[in-house]
Formats: C-alpha cells, sequence, structure tokens
C-alpha cells in the first residue's frame, strides 16, 4: 500500500539527505582527486574505446582492455625516449668546470661595467652618468681574484657525527619506502577506478538520471549533453594543440641546433595542458640547455645563443595565440584569456596542479550550470531553440523590384548599340513601369476593400428591415394567437 509522506516531512528527509551527503563527501575528500583523475582518464580513453567498438566489432571490456594496455605500453616507451637526453644533460653538468665558468662570469660583468663607465648609458639621446653605481661593483669583482677551495673536516670532527647521520638517512629510506608504496597504492587505485569507469560509465550516468524525478529528467539529459560537449571539446582541442605545439618546437630546435631537441619539444607540448602558463614553462628547460651547451649549428657564443631561442619561444607563443588556438580551440570552452588565466591562478592555489589543469573546463561548466539556473529563476526555457534562418519567401516586394531593377540594367550594358541616353531611358521607364504597376495593384487592392466594405454596408439596412419585417410578422401571428 502506497502511503504519502507529509510536505514537513519531506523537506525534513530532503535536509537530512543533504547533510548526510556533504559528510560523505567531507570523508572520502582524500579520495576525490584520483577519482577526478580516474574519470578525466576514462573520459580520455572513451573515443578509443568506442571506434574499436565500432570498427572491429569487440565487446566493451575487450575494447578497454586493449586501450588500457596501448596505454601501458606508451607510459612504459616514454621514460626510454625522454631519459636519454636527460642522462646526457647531467653528464654535462657534472663535467663542467665551473671555476672556469664562474671566471668568465665575473670577466664578462667587469668588461661590460667599464665599457658602460667609459661611454656612459645613454637613454632617448641623454647620457646618463653611472659611477656612483658601477665602482661599487668592480671594486667587489676585484677582490674576488681567486675562489677560495673548502677544506675538508678532519677524521676526529667526522666520527660523532656518523650516528646522527644513520638515524637521519635509517628515517628517510623508512619514509621514502612508505611514499613509495603509497604511491603504487595510489597509482593501482587509479587504474581500477579508471577501467570500472569506462566500462560502467554509461551505466552510472544513467541511473544518475533515473534519480531525478520524471518531469526534469529530460533537462537533466541535455544539461549533461552540453556538460560532456564541453569536456569533449576541450580534450579534443588540447589534444591537437600538443601535437601542433610539440612538432613546431621539435622541428625549430633542430634547426637551430640545440641539443635534446626532440625531448624538448614532447616537454612543450606536455605541458601546452596548462592554459597560458605552459609554454612559459616549457621555455625554461630550453633556456638553460642553450646557456649552457650552445648551438650545434650557429656560430654564435652561448649567451647570444640563449637570446635567440627566448625570441624562438616568444615567436612560437605568439604564432599559437593568434593562429592555432583560434582555430584549434574555436569550439572549446570559448572563455577570455583573462578568465582562464584567474582561474588558473585560484585552481593552482587551491587545488595544485591538479586545479591549474582543469580551471578552464571547470569554469565553463559552471557557466552552463548557472546558466540553467538562473533561466529558470527568471522564468524562460532553459535551453532555447535556436533562431530559424531567415525564409527567402519573406523578401519584401521592393526587395524583388530593385533586383529586377539591377539584372535589367546589366543585360542593357551588354547590348551592343545601346547609348547611354537609351540605357537612362530604360532604366527610367523599367522603374516608373514598376512604380506604375505597384501603385495600381495598391490602388486596386483598396478599391476591392473599399467596394467590399461599401457593398456591406448597403447590406446592412437592408438585413436590418428583413429583421424589422419578420419580427413585425412575429408579433402580427402572436397577437392573431392570442386573439
Amino acid at each position: 500500500m502506497k502511503t504519502e509522506w507529509k510536505t514537513t516531512t519531506r523537506y525534513i528527509v530532503a535536509i537530512g539527505l543533504f547533510l548526510f551527503a556533504l559528510v560523505v563527501i567531507y570523508l572520502s575528500s582524500p579520495v576525490i582527486p584520483m577519482l577526478i583523475i580516474a574519470s578525466l582518464i576514462a573520459l580520455l580513453v572513451t573515443p578509443i574505446i568506442n571506434w574499436l567498438c565500432e570498427r572491429f566489432r569487440f565487446p566493451r571490456g575487450l575494447s578497454v582492455l586493449v586501450t588500457f594496455l596501448l596505454v601501458a605500453v606508451v607510459i612504459i616507451l616514454a621514460p626510454l625516449i625522454l631519459i636519454p637526453p636527460i642522462i646526457n644533460a647531467v653528464n654535462f653538468l657534472l663535467n663542467l668546470d665551473y671555476e672556469t665558468l664562474f671566471t668568465n662570469v665575473l670577466v664578462w660583468i667587469e668588461t661590460s661595467l667599464r665599457a658602460v663607465k667609459a661611454d656612459g648609458f645613454r637613454v632617448l639621446g641623454l647620457r646618463l652618468i653611472l659611477d656612483s653605481m658601477i665602482d661599487p661593483i668592480l671594486n667587489v669583482i676585484e677582490g674576488a681574484d681567486s675562489i677560495v677551495t673548502p677544506e675538508l673536516p678532519s677524521l676526529t670532527a667526522i666520527i660523532p657525527s656518523i650516528g646522527q647521520a644513520f638515524a637521519f638517512s635509517y628515517g628517510f629510506a623508512v619514509e621514502f619506502v612508505g611514499t613509495v608504496f603509497s604511491g603504487f597504492v595510489a597509482f593501482l587505485f587509479l587504474i581500477i577506478s579508471s577501467i570500472y569507469l569506462s566500462v560502467d560509465g554509461d551505466r552510472l550516468v544513467g541511473g544518475f538520471v533515473r534519480s531525478v524525478p520524471k518531469t526534469y529528467r529530460v533537462e537533466v539529459e541535455q544539461l549533461l549533453d552540453r556538460l560532456r560537449g564541453v569536456w569533449d571539446s576541450f580534450f579534443r582541442g588540447q589534444v591537437t594543440l600538443m601535437v601542433v605545439i610539440g612538432i613546431l618546437v621539435w622541428l625549430g630546435l633542430t634547426i637551430l641546433g640545440l641539443p635534446g631537441a626532440f625531448a624538448l619539444g614532447i616537454i612543450a607540448g606536455l605541458l601546452e595542458i596548462i592554459p597560458n602558463l605552459g609554454p612559459l614553462l616549457a621555455a625554461i628547460p630550453a633556456v638553460i640547455v642553450a646557456l649552457l651547451q650552445g648551438s650545434d649549428t650557429l656560430a654564435v657564443n652561448n649567451f647570444i645563443f640563449t637570446l635567440i631561442i627566448i625570441g624562438f619561444y616568444v615567436v612560437v607563443n605568439f604564432f599559437e595565440n593568434t593562429v592555432v588556438v583560434p582555430r584549434v580551440m574555436s569550439e572549446s570552452v570559448k572563455l577570455h584569456p583573462l578568465v582562464v588565466i584567474l582561474g588558473v591562478l585560484i585552481g593552482a592555489s587551491t587545488w595544485g596542479i591538479l586545479g591549474a589543469l582543469l580551471a578552464a573546463p571547470v569554469i565553463a561548466s559552471s557557466r552552463e550550470i548557472f546558466s540553467y539556473l538562473y533561466r529558470h529563476v527568471i522564468g524562460e526555457d532553459p535551453f532555447p531553440p535556436p533562431k530559424p534562418e531567415p525564409d527567402n519567401m519573406d523578401i519584401s516586394l521592393g526587395t524583388k523590384i530593385g533586383e529586377i531593377k539591377e539584372r535589367a540594367g546589366e543585360l542593357i550594358q551588354h547590348i551592343p548599340g545601346v547609348d547611354t541616353e537609351s540605357r537612362v531611358d530604360t532604366e527610367s521607364r523599367v522603374d516608373t513601369e514598376s512604380r506604375v504597376d505597384t501603385e495600381s495593384r495598391v490602388d486596386t487592392e483598396s478599391r476591392v476593400d473599399t467596394g467590399s466594405a461599401s457593398k456591406h454596408s448597403e447590406d446592412a439596412p437592408a438585413v436590418q428591415n428583413e429583421g424589422r419585417e419578420i419580427g413585425g410578422d412575429e408579433s402580427q401571428s402572436g397577437a392573431d394567437i392570442e386573439g
């Protein structure tokens, strides 16, 4: 037997469920970031899974298994590609003669300052004397004639600190092992969650939709479709942007002769996922490599080559913002760059790297939800239909006459032997005839309307007379009957 709850009971139960949901979210807050990452991974591999299901008729489970095996192969091969350039860079840093490098830097600074002191510093044609600022710096540089080599401590000073070093090493080892184990467990949880979401994602969404009251199910489905479109467009645009920028940076650095151009191209492509700040972060390792190793093809010193690399990244960033981003991201989140930058900063300060990565799609999704709620508040359709295109039959008569006149003028100009006066006369005749035709048509319609109105006005008294006669006959017949 169905029982009806009172309104007060419904409100109390609804508030209790809401508070219970908040408690569950608070208790599971450490796991929420991993669930978000798992959902993103499932969303990224969904197009590959759907393609395998449609192209090869694989079952859903088999498509998920094949896709994650491919992802595992890519993850295993990526370090094999990136580690050799990193090892070469580390070996190069270890083999550097830092004393000579420091001496050369001091010599370059001293030479530059003495040149500025001798010639002066000119700004807009004005010579500025900076001796009061340059002389203290030169005195410091002249006092650093040699680098003092630190002396190693004696054995008697080392022995008392061995026990402290052992205790510190033991604590560090335990902490390191615990961190590695927890990281492995988190990674395993991430992969398992991604697999389950990839297999049963549609079923989970369907269950959520069915939990909504029937009155709002259609609107909730439309809202979920819009949110899915935002995230699909964002990831599709980001992947395309990453590939384009990665290839462009790789080719450019290879032509300039920068060591490790392929690895730096991969870094530039991967950092494109961070909106607006990724290109700046990608330029930092390239500038360091250029300053330390120089170029393999250009006969310039390392400092000049570093300036060339900085200019190259500036050009790439300009090309990205003016050409690549407007074309690739035209169907993406459609947010102003200032909004994206603020969202990245706020997300990074709140959620760290994850907040910076997901700032743009989260803002776009919030915009869709806010628009849905706001339209309901003001009483409008939350998903208004698109405006229909204007029909060709709605063109006014004046527009048609203008088109006929233009076409007639073009035809007259191509007739040989017709001078300008005849053309003008013909055009004026066509214009006059069209106006007369329009006026006569309007006059005829107005006369017809006037005639019909007058006819109605003439027929009205006759109808009234007939009504009086009929009424008189009826009253007469009624009097006869009474008599």
